[in-house]
């Protein structure tokens, strides 16, 4: 008796701290958005003696932007060669040695050493690689070498690359000050940025993207390389000849408003050890460019890391007084400006940012001071140049990226799109729980009171933990915590039905509770560990936030079930029963007055249906597999097929006409939303076809094009841009196959499982019906012509565990019977066992088919193909359980007993 005074007291003191740190999040969830979005005018509500954190608002409820970013690792490595190259040059002058230049071989990955005639090249290769280790000989010829990185020093170098581009993401984040900013590495070599509340992407990606590879190069002021080109007639681009240098010779320079004309105009006149760069002047008040052409020397003279600050200011050089950002350097640094300078009085040194030069001063004495300045310019106004400055000076101090950064996915949602999503969520889940407890209490009467009392504290213990651990909800996690609610409810289904199947054979009242809990006990955790292995597949295979959040969601909630069913649960039955001294007062209790000794169950031949079901499964995947096929695939969306995706909403209507009109020569695919006329999804260029390289940029740019156009031509019809999504296409590409591998490994971790709980009788049933499950759902998306998304192969995934969970109850029961009725036939004990879990089995159903209807009458389109695709698969589910997986038990049972085809088809009964 003491035990269960104390089980009770460890609830109620879970529970004392559950309300405590749920708290903040139910202060949180009744302010207003925009307190919501105020850090310190939300502390300012929350009192001093209750903890800060709380479930935040995830990004497709809150608003703001997403973006993956992609680090050129190869490149990473190529600059990290080029500054080898200039230690090298360095170290060689420092120490006598015979090397008159070293650089980098573009896309090639060596550094070429170029030394003076007559030197011992082995010998002072030799030399080099002592002093800098980790360099291995690539080539050699007869006054020069290439130098490569080792295999382990690349995948290092790698590796730091990814790890510094975050360091200096978080940085500039943190110097720009977004409130909340979510900053992460992930597994796919890629840095995940969120920044809720926050609406400019184009802002963003200017600051997050730009390199800040900051260079400085001695141009070649006699380079002669273009001569050639002064008798040619280039289509838009012109050529000059000029003087660079006081007193110099002259070289030839390329001018255009065509970057792209320029640079393949001068293609196979640069040799190796020069570089082609481009100056960039904005003209026509910053509406059009134009590019001159610097041809420069390979080596690199000095880099970002040699500067210690960069502040703002004013060149005094100009005459116009032009913003600038001033450069110090380091100690080393600016001792090595000094002697780069001072070698090269009369030259122009380059100014290189980003592979793009700055600026190119003449160099008219050495410069000992430690200081450079980059003069701002260009056809713009003069507060767009210092907002230019400024930011430049912001991420030269935060630091330079190892490589370029690619913007391989970006998401946007609109500050009013999140709280309106937030509230029908809210309603949904609310309204789901609301049936399921309804229909406990109606069905079970008072241990469905109590079942009640365990799923409210499944809630609020759920709420509680993710508010502990800071985990932020999204719209796709307020669908895994309705689900999470329903699929509770199994366990105490399981333990009702246990128990009331124990009253039937006669057992006595009390004992029959105790039966009921030990009897489920290991069934509940099987269902549960095997959903479990599906929602760990899902949360390590999927990087964007809302999936995680939903698979988060789902895998808290399944463990705090175990906990508040098989222990919460029979603590509230013993202290209820306490009182209850006879066996009819129990009974009476318990709602079971009707279950006396002998009462019959469920009596219906499954089997014989076993194999057409079967049959008709079968032939809906292949007719599934044979439409896929015919229409070239599902209805991807951007996630899959690569391309942007905008939805609009409009204040009043408007039809699909109207919006095409706005830019008829844009490749675009208009639908309704949830049926109405003043909500509109829009994809641009999703076809493979214009996913060759650089072509999502001009869908990108198509994309925005169209979004002035609709903001300009359709004004009085009051668009509003909710959401937009990027995605590139080699990540569109990637994500398909992470999908279609998402769930082949749920499916293997399963089996793995049944096969270590069970026997390999039980195996080719499970696996079965969970890939004919997933074609059920799949097929609603295929036949439907429903878009494809994160959220389906959250569904799939998703109806896989609960496919699993369904025929585990069962399986075990039939190995019940098995064990304790080995002489009845393998045809009847595999019967009665469907017929004796065949209420749970529909009770189950029932119940998490009712969760889900909050989605299904509140749900935005966003989670409601995902709740209708669960609802499908659930009833599939059902179905597949009670006959697929059970006739294929049978089969391999016959198969053992005697040899020959199996009796199932044929046999009649």
């Amino acid at each position: 008796m003491k035990s269960w005074n104390w089980r009770l007291i460890v609830i109620a003191g879970l529970t004392l701290w559950a309300l405590y740190a749920a708290s903040p999040t139910f202060i949180y969830f009744a302010q207003p958005s925009e307190v919501k979005s105020n850090q310190e005018l939300l502390q300012s509500k929350i009192p001093d003696w209750l903890p800060s954190k709380h479930i935040n608002l995830g990004l497709d409820l809150q608003g703001g932007i997403q973006l993956v970013l992609g680090v050129n690792t190869e490149e990473a490595v190529e600059n990290k060669l080029g500054s080898i190259g200039t230690e090298i040059t360095r170290w060689a002058q420092d120490n006598k040695k015979s090397v008159e230049s070293a650089y980098v071989v573009k896309n090639q990955g060596v550094l070429r050493v170029i030394l003076k005639p007559g030197t011992d090249i082995d010998k002072l290769r030799e030399e080099i690689q002592k002093e800098f280790p980790g360099l291995e000989q690539a080539n050699r010829e007869d006054n020069s070498f290439d130098l490569r990185f080792e295999s382990q020093q690349i995948a290092d170098i790698k590796a730091s690359a990814l790890e510094q581009a975050e360091r200096v993401i978080r940085s500039r984040v943190d110097k720009w000050g977004v409130a909340e900013p979510l900053i992460a590495r992930r597994a796919d070599k890629t840095v995940l940025v969120q920044l809720p509340g926050f609406s400019d992407p184009e802002k963003a990606k200017s600051l997050l993207g730009k390199t800040a590879q900051l260079k400085f190069k001695i141009v070649d002021s006699g380079f002669q390389g273009f001569k050639n080109l002064m008798a040619k007639d280039i289509p838009e681009v012109t050529v000059r000849e000029t003087t660079l240098t006081e007193g110099g010779g002259t070289t030839f320079v390329l001018e255009s408003e065509n970057r792209e004309a320029l640079i393949a105009a001068t293609a196979g006149y640069v040799p190796e050890d020069r570089e082609l760069l481009l100056e960039r002047t904005e003209i026509a008040g910053g509406k059009k460019a134009k590019y001159v052409s610097y041809v420069v020397f390979a080596t690199t003279e000095l880099t970002g890391e040699d500067i210690l600050d960069a502040t703002v200011g004013f060149s005094s050089s100009s005459l116009d007084n032009a913003p600038s950002v001033s450069l110090r350097f380091t100690g080393p640094g600016g001792k090595r400006f000094g002697d780069v300078t001072g070698a090269n009085v009369g030259k122009l040194m380059a100014i290189v940012l980003d592979d793009e030069v700055v600026s190119a001063p003449r160099i008219n004495q050495k410069i000992a001071g430690g200081q450079a300045e980059i003069t701002m310019g260009g056809d713009r106004g003069a507060q767009e140049i210092l907002d230019e400055s400024n930011e430049l000076a912001l991420i030269l101090k935060s630091g330079a990226l190892p490589a370029r950064i690619e913007v391989l996915e970006e998401r946007q949602v609109g500050a009013s799109l999140g709280p309106e999503l937030a509230s029908q969520g809210v309603r949904s889940a609310v309204m789901g729980l609301f049936f399921v407890l309804v229909f406990m209490v109606v069905y079970y009467r008072r241990p469905g009171v109590i079942a009640c009392v365990a799923l409210t504290l499944n809630g609020l213990f759920l709420i509680a933990t993710m508010a502990a651990f800071g985990f932020a909800l999204t719209l796709p996690g307020i669908a895994g915590f309705i689900l999470t609610i329903g699929m509770a409810v199994d366990a105490n289904v399981l333990i009702n039905e246990r128990i009331r199947q124990e009253l039937r054979e006669g057992k006595n009242a009390k004992k029959a509770v105790e039966l009921g809990f030990d009897k489920v006990f290991w069934t509940i955790m099987d269902s549960n560990i095997t959903t479990l292995i599906a929602t760990l597949v899902l949360l390590e295979t999927n990087s964007s936030g809302p999936i995680r959040g939903f698979a988060i969601t789902l895998m808290l909630g399944l463990i705090i079930s175990l906990f508040t069913s098989l222990y919460c649960t029979k603590a509230f039955f013993n202290l209820a029963l306490r009182n209850q001294t006879t066996d009819r007062q129990v009974r009476t209790w318990l709602g079971s007055g009707g279950l006396s000794e002998g009462a019959k169950p469920w009596n219906f031949n499954f089997l014989r249906w076993g194999f057409p079901v079967t049959v008709a499964g079968v032939l809906l995947a292949v007719a599934t597999l044979s439409f896929i096929g015919f229409k070239g695939g599902l209805n991807w969306s951007v996630d899959f097929a690569g391309g942007t995706e905008m939805e609009v909403f409009f204040d009043k209507d408007v039809n699909t006409q109207q919006i095409r009109d706005v830019m008829p020569s844009a490749n675009i695919d208009i639908q309704k939303l949830d049926g109405s006329t003043k909500k509109y999804v829009m994809r641009f260029d999703k076809d493979d076809k214009s996913q060759e390289a650089g072509a999502l940029a001009s869908v990108d740019s198509n994309a925005k094009s169209f979004q002035t156009a609709l903001e300009t031509k359709l004004a009085d019809a009051g668009p509003k841009v909710q959401r937009i999504d990027y995605v590139g296409p080699k990540v569109g590409k990637e994500l398909r196959t992470q999908g279609i591998m998402s769930a082949f490994l749920a499916i293997i971790g399963i089996m793995a499982y049944i096969f270590l709980r069970f026997d390999m009788r039980f195996g080719p049933g499970a696996a079965l019906k969970m890939i004919q499950d997933a074609f059920v759902v799949l097929a609603f998306y295929a036949f439907g012509w429903v878009t494809f998304d994160l959220t389906s192969v959250a569904a799939i995934l998703t109806v896989i565990g609960y496919s699993v969970n369904d025929v585990i109850v069962i399986f075990d029961r039939i190995r019940e019977n098995f064990a304790m009725f080995p002489k009845r036939k393998v045809w009847d004990n595999i019967n009665i066992s469907l017929n004796e879990t065949f209420t749970r089995s529909i009770n189950t159903s029932v119940s998490t088919l009712i969760s889900l209807i909050g989605i299904l009458v509140f749900g935005t389109s966003q989670i409601w193909n995902f709740a209708a695709a669960m609802s499908i698969g659930i009833v599939a589910a059902t179905i597949s359980s009670t006959f697929v997986a059970s006739v294929l038990l049978l089969w391999f049972e016959n198969m053992k007993s005697r040899p020959g085809p199996a009796a199932v088809a044929t046999a009649k009964r």
